[in-house]
């Protein structure tokens, strides 16, 4: 800790003082030399300038970048693309990114788009790389575009292009680093000491039960005792948790240069973070070299290696299964204040733990340990020969590896363990995939007066292997260590009669052979039409003619300003329509699903003597051998355009997207032996419009001030759903998993995908909604006031200050009837905005990010004002507002006018004792502003340095996740935490996002 203080204070004076002794010094000024309209982008297999481009693309450069300091390249495009949502699923070391273009299409299946590094296709490509190493970033939005990929370009394609050295350029190094330190921006606001007791009295005493009654009095006190309360110190288990300072130290290193013929860069990444929360952090270690070499004046070779290691420790908060295995709830749930059980807090207490279904925070995280590694290695090579002044071939062929594992320890004091004896548990698994890509084109470009051609034929083969192992290790002794665990696994001992689960494995195997050609034609450079057609043979589907897709588009652009009309216009420097046409394909799911496998565990095990054999089983999903590509037709009309020599400029896209044979994980009648089966069944719509503008507001010598904006709208609608997916081929509903058994989204033609199902909230019921029998001191509710018992109550009479829900079909029932459609994630529009100024030497950016009209279905809201089963469980704040059955003795009051004027200023009802469930009160609206990232930044002037043979020098400071403006009460309106299409936008005990303060230094040698 010492050395991070002392590295911390170091920095800080480098950012603070080095400036301020700098500021006699000579100041050199600084030139935009940025030219929006002439830049390149990569677009299918070649470069295209910016202003014969005619499908829909969004870019951004490695310069826009490197003044962003981020550990996440995921994180650093968020809000910069037109049509490209960026969110992460949650604020834990190394989470998820999702990445989804213009809405997604698939129902079932993964959204992800296509990343392609350097020519080699990669899945998940931006958590290994780093921001400082990228040259750009282009998105491939529409079908016009992305069918040249075929295979899985139908959620869009991501191509990156990383850093690379220049030919006769000198030899540089530069050394990017910062130190920063995390911590947590937003808690749940739960019951004070006092408000928590009072709760429980009321829990206790309700029903008069001599023993509920007893149990109370020796656990908190009696009602004249419960004062004492006020002045208890209050614990916040979300401080304890999540509350230390979580430092990060990153460090980038890039050396580059060049001779006549050839051309080199090395860059090395390394990463040391730790979370906010207890036991988990994150480490990173990358690193890449590209090579390019002229062999002679026709034949050039460029290599490529990479190599990036990394390792998420913690458990975290949140799982894809249902409540008993998320952990936030521990955190909000227990009780505020120490003691209370019958040992210290600092000891795990059994009974307590039996008795209220929670553990002690800060135990259980000290008592799950997690590893997760991941090892990605990258080798590529390129060989460009050019045959003739006009003809040109070129090779690329990668090799790309992926190495999992993840270690977990479950200690005694874990729910797992507590299944098994009270012993640890321990689960192992290691995966390994390998992928070889060849890609070899053939390109002639040629000009004939006013006719341009750029002709392209190419053929590509990727080859997928892969292997993994899992492994579940039950009744390790109470004393091992979760090291000991890992390392010596023959230390678990089955009881008598029992046996050890046996290993699981899986083997992927995925072939792809490609064919595919465009044509790119410029007349007298106004008129510009692409045609490209790909066929992809996919070995996911059976052999035959399910194998093959084929994925044709066409394109046309016109160059208005080129027209007479406008060519000598000042005010209108740059004008062109665009129209594309395109269909692209999807065959996004697991390898041999239209053959039928088994799977062995003792959990199908049969009894044989004295102990158990594993059986096994097919499982869930039924075989289908007539699978075959999801096909995405899309339509796109665009228009980019420049104003005022270039201070304005933009691109307005407007588009269609169809998609059909959709990869449905459809619903099947169980009569089958089967619950689900992959069908081509149904299709979906998105349709939107997207606008990004931009403009260099001034431009003095000394000062500038920029601007970019992008702003997007998407309506994703189901189609159809097939004739098979269900009994009702308009509609299923469909499981969230956060509970078990709760049907909570809808999957329903004429909706979009995500939609949540539920009961309307109706407040709470009031004394005036009953009949009161003062000789029983029962309420009945009055004739025409249906009943929420069944639903909310778990059967039991509905009294004054229960949950209310409406009775939509005015049947006189609240009962399943009774639900109905409470909105979806989708917003109605998303986008982000960067604001950049210059004055002198210094500098400053802010990126923004905005989401509106979205929901967020709060599932944590739902758990944490729900008794449930169990007592002496905290709850929300709000909760604090509820029914009150006993006055300010701790006397209960029956007598309805009474009862009416001691709960005459609470809003809220008494928490439901049935099961979870949805009700509207938990979708909450989601819209939301976010200052992402504030960096200000001071450079040394040019030449002041230069006698130590430093170029540049830059230091700066900045915060990411400065503010979020949104009326969402839960950690954060971005959460997404069921990984699933079909149930987007559940914030269920998701690992809370931080606020990230550093500084740091950028010099060049």
């Amino acid at each position: 800790m010492d050395k991070r203080v002392q590295s911390i204070k170091w920095l800080y004076l480098t950012v603070f003082l080095l400036p301020v002794l700098s500021m006699a010094q000579e100041k050199e000024t600084r030139k935009d030399k940025e030219t929006k309209l002439d830049d390149v982008v990569l677009v299918g297999y070649t470069k295209v300038s910016k202003k014969d481009v005619t499908n829909a693309v969004s870019s951004v450069k490695g310069e826009a970048l490197k003044d962003m300091p981020s550990t996440n390249a995921a994180e650093a495009i968020q809000g910069r693309l037109a049509g490209v949502q960026v969110s992460l699923s949650e604020g834990s070391p190394g989470a998820d990114v999702d990445i989804v273009v213009r809405g997604g299409n698939s129902i079932t299946q993964s959204n992800a788009p296509l990343y392609i590094v350097d020519g080699i296709q990669m899945d998940n490509a931006l958590t290994i790389l780093s921001p400082k190493e990228i040259e750009s970033i282009e998105v491939l939005k529409d079908a016009s575009s992305t069918s040249i990929f075929g295979s899985r370009g139908a959620n869009g394609v991501v191509l990156i292009t990383t850093k690379g050295g220049r030919k006769r350029g000198k030899t540089t190094i530069n050394y990017n680093g910062f130190v920063g330190v995390r911590s947590i921006q937003n808690k749940i606001n739960v019951l004070d000491p006092y408000q928590y007791v009072l709760y429980q009295y009321e829990q206790y005493y309700k029903n008069g039960d001599a023993k509920d009654i007893e149990t109370f009095n020796g656990r908190y006190g009696t009602f004249d005792q419960l004062d004492k309360y006020k002045s208890v110190k209050n614990v916040n288990w979300q401080d304890k948790l999540f509350g230390r300072e979580a430092f990060n130290f990153t460090h980038n290193v890039a050396l580059s240069g060049g001779s006549e013929n050839s051309a080199f860069s090395l860059t090395l990444n390394n990463v040391e973070e730790d979370g906010i929360m207890i036991g988990s952090g994150f480490k990173r270690n990358m690193a890449n070299f590209r090579y390019d070499y002229d062999i002679s004046k026709k034949l050039s070779i460029g290599l490529n290696a990479r190599y990036s290691r990394q390792m998420i420790y913690g458990a975290g908060t949140s799982a894809s299964g249902s409540q008993s295995t998320n952990r936030l709830r521990n955190a909000i749930r227990y009780q505020p204040f120490e003691g209370g059980s019958t040992v210290d807090v600092d000891e795990f207490d059994p009974l307590f733990a039996d008795q209220t279904n929670l553990v002690n925070p800060v135990l259980l995280a000290n008592d799950e340990v997690k590893e997760s590694g991941r090892n990605d290695l990258l080798l590529n090579g390129t060989i460009e020969y050019k045959i003739s002044k006009d003809f040109t071939f070129r090779s690329v062929i990668g090799y790309v590896q992926r190495d999992q594992i993840v270690n977990q320890f479950s200690g005694p004091v874990t729910s797992l363990a507590r299944q098994n004896n009270d012993q640890p548990v321990v689960f192992m698994s290691n995966a390994q995939t390998r992928r070889i890509t060849n890609t070899n084109t053939l390109n002639y470009k040629r000009v004939f007066g006013n006719h341009k051609f750029d002709l392209l034929a190419g053929q590509e083969t990727v080859r997928t292997d892969g292997e993994s192992t899992s492994i579940n290790i039950k009744w390790f002794p109470k004393s091992s260590s979760a090291q000991e665990a890992f390392a010596n696994s023959q230390l678990a001992s089955p009881p008598s009669g029992m046996v050890q689960d046996a290993p699981k494995t899986a083997r992927e195997t995925d072939r792809l052979a490609s064919f595919f050609g465009r044509v790119n034609y410029i007349y007298n450079n106004k008129y510009i039409a692409t045609i490209s057609m790909r066929a992809d043979g996919s070995s996911v589907f059976k052999p035959g003619p399910n194998q093959w897709g084929y994925f044709p588009a066409a394109s046309l652009a016109w160059k208005i300003k080129e027209e007479n009309f406008l060519k000598q216009s000042n005010l209108v420097n740059e004008l062109k329509l665009r129209l594309g046409y395109g269909k692209s394909g999807n065959n996004r799911i697991g390898a041999f699903l239209y053959d039928t496998f088994f799977t062995s565990s003792s959990d199908y095990g049969y009894a044989f003597g004295t102990s158990v054999t594993p059986g096994a089983t097919t499982g869930n999903i039924m075989a289908n051998p007539n699978v075959k590509w999801e096909t995405a037709t899309s339509y796109n009309a665009g228009l980019d355009f420049g104003f005022f020599q270039g201070k304005l400029y933009g691109t307005l896209d407007v588009y269609k997207t169809h998609t059909k044979d959709l990869l449905l994980l459809a619903k099947i009648p169980q009569t089958s032996g089967y619950e689900y089966q992959y069908q081509n069944s149904g299709s979906s719509e998105n349709k939107g419009i997207e606008l990004s503008m931009g403009s260099t507001i001034i431009s003095k010598e000394n000062f500038s001030w920029k601007i970019d904006a992008n702003i997007s709208s998407n309506r994703n609608t189901i189609k159809s759903l097939g004739s098979n997916a269900s009994a009702s081929a308009n509609s299923y509903y469909y499981p969230s998993g956060w509970q078990n058994n709760l049907f909570d989204f809808l999957v329903q033609v004429g909706k979009p995908v995500g939609t949540y199902w539920g009961y309307v909230t109706a407040g709470r019921y009031e004394v005036s909604d009953f009949n009161y029998d003062a000789a029983t001191q029962i309420y009945t509710l009055k004739n025409g006031i249906a009943s929420s018992a069944a639903v909310a109550n778990g059967a039991k009479p509905i009294q004054p200050g229960d949950l209310k829900l409406q009775d939509l079909n005015g049947d006189g029932v609240i009962d399943n009837k009774d639900m109905t459609d409470l909105g979806s994630a989708q917003p109605k529009f998303y986008g982000g905005f960067t604001q950049t100024f210059r004055y002198k030497n210094w500098d400053m950016s802010l990126l923004f990010n905005f989401s509106i009209g979205n929901k967020v279905y709060n599932a944590n809201k739902v758990e944490y004002t729900t008794q449930y089963l169990y007592k002496d469980n905290n709850m929300l704040a709000e909760v604090a507002d509820r029914w009150r059955w006993f006055d300010n003795a701790g006397n209960k009051v029956t007598d309805p006018t009474a009862l009416a004027a001691l709960n005459a200023n609470t809003t809220m009802w008494t928490p439901p004792a049935g099961a979870y469930f949805l009700h509207s009160y938990a979708i909450e609206d989601g819209s939301f502003l976010r200052l992402n990232n504030l960096t200000i930044g001071y450079s040394l002037p040019k030449g002041s340095l230069d006698a130590i043979g430093v170029k540049n020098l830059r230091l700066y400071a900045t915060v990411n996740n400065l503010f979020t403006i949104t009326g969402y009460s839960g950690f954060d309106p971005e959460a997404n935490t069921r990984r699933n299409p079909l149930t987007p936008g559940v914030d269920y005990s998701a690992y809370p996002r931080s606020r990230f303060i550093l500084s740091g230094v950028d010099i060049t040698f």
